[in-house]
């Protein structure tokens, strides 16, 4: 009896310390796991951060300055066995790009956020000269990302389009993402690098899959703004010429609502109307051709009427006016530029 007694207090002291230790192990060990996830949360560059739907401003202290050659724009030519194509992706380009732009954007991923970035861009297309066999996809990397390296351009990220970035992208248009980042990167990452160079700030993507490879460059640049307001008596000088007023007017996007400075153009041409009561003329509205036909057609005679309502609600009489839209039926220049897609976006004030 004495004996099992003894055993019995022994057993239920070694349960204590048993369950002491056990807590004592638990509590260390979420200590350690909280250790651990604090120092392994950085996420990798080619690997969002949870939600990156956001446009921010981009903070260049972050990429060291570079002084390496990098020769006249668009600042890299085609590796060893490579050729950048022309416009049509069949021809070896003569220009050392494939497309280009003065003016134009680029969307780049930084890997927590997006970052408009504007200036001159263009567009390199690649293929392999002509019996250098299949495609190849390693070389094609390993020498551009090399060049990257060996200019100081910083990796900032590499985006694969996920479904909230793509409603995100393309909430306002659907072609954002294919217009403005090489590639196809729904389906493969694109790379966005930065150059901070002595000569300016550069930012570059690059693509490629098992079958072409493909670089966006961008120059930045702040927007020059060229067109200016013009005045009743220049309308009038313009129209006694050549029997029409060209004007740029300033509409929403997309719209046929005015912005600010286009509210103050056609109050000069109420006031060309009040000061020339004989004067007739047709509101004729123009496009570029960004979009399909019966939508530019459709948004151009809107933002005619917007004009001939707002001169027939101040006094002008219907008479004297008539209101049309020729979408980009109608081009000024080529639409190859943005300069020159935005002397097509016009109103023709043309006497009748």
């Amino acid at each position: 009896m004495k004996t099992n007694t003894t055993l019995g207090v022994l057993f239920f002291a070694l349960t204590i310390t048993a369950t002491i230790t056990s807590c004592g192990s638990g509590e260390k060990k979420e200590e350690t796991n909280a250790d651990t996830l604090a120092t392994t949360t950085e996420i990798p560059a080619d690997q969002p951060a949870g939600s990156t739907e956001s446009f921010k401003d981009f903070d260049w202290s972050t990429v060291p300055q570079s002084n390496a050659e990098i020769g006249a724009f668009p600042f890299l030519t085609a590796p060893s066995g490579f050729i950048i194509t022309d416009k049509g992706r069949s021809n070896e380009s003569k220009t050392g790009y494939s497309e280009m732009k003065d003016f134009n954007k680029l969307i780049m991923f930084t890997g927590a956020s997006f970052y408009n970035a504007e200036g001159k861009v263009a567009k390199l297309v690649f293929k392999m000269k002509e019996r250098e066999g299949d495609w190849n996809q390693y070389s094609f990397d390993s020498s551009v990302d090399k060049y990257m390296q060996s200019i100081d351009a910083k990796l900032l990220g590499k985006l694969k389009v996920t479904q909230a970035q793509k409603e995100f992208l393309n909430k306002e248009d659907d072609m954002s993402i294919y217009n403005h980042i090489v590639g196809d990167p729904y389906n493969d990452p694109v790379r966005m690098y930065a150059l901070n160079h002595s000569k300016g700030k550069i930012m570059f993507q690059v693509y490629s899959n098992s079958a072409s490879g493909e670089v966006g460059v961008v120059e930045l640049a702040a927007f020059e703004q060229t067109i200016k307001a013009p005045t009743a008596v220049q309308m009038k000088k313009d129209i006694d010429a050549n029997g029409k007023a060209i004007l740029n007017i300033n509409f929403d996007i997309d719209k046929s609502t005015l912005q600010p400075e286009g509210q103050k153009v056609l109050d000069e041409i109420l006031s060309l109307m009040k000061g020339n009561a004989d004067l007739k003329i047709a509101i004729e509205g123009h496009t570029d051709n960004a979009g399909s036909g019966d939508h530019n057609k459709k948004l151009s005679t809107d933002r005619a009427n917007t004009i001939l309502k707002f001169l027939t609600s101040n006094g002008i009489s219907a008479s004297r006016l008539t209101a049309a839209g020729f979408g980009a039926e109608r081009p000024l220049v080529a639409n190859d530029s943005e300069a020159n897609m935005a002397k097509n976006r016009r109103v023709e004030l043309v006497k009748e």
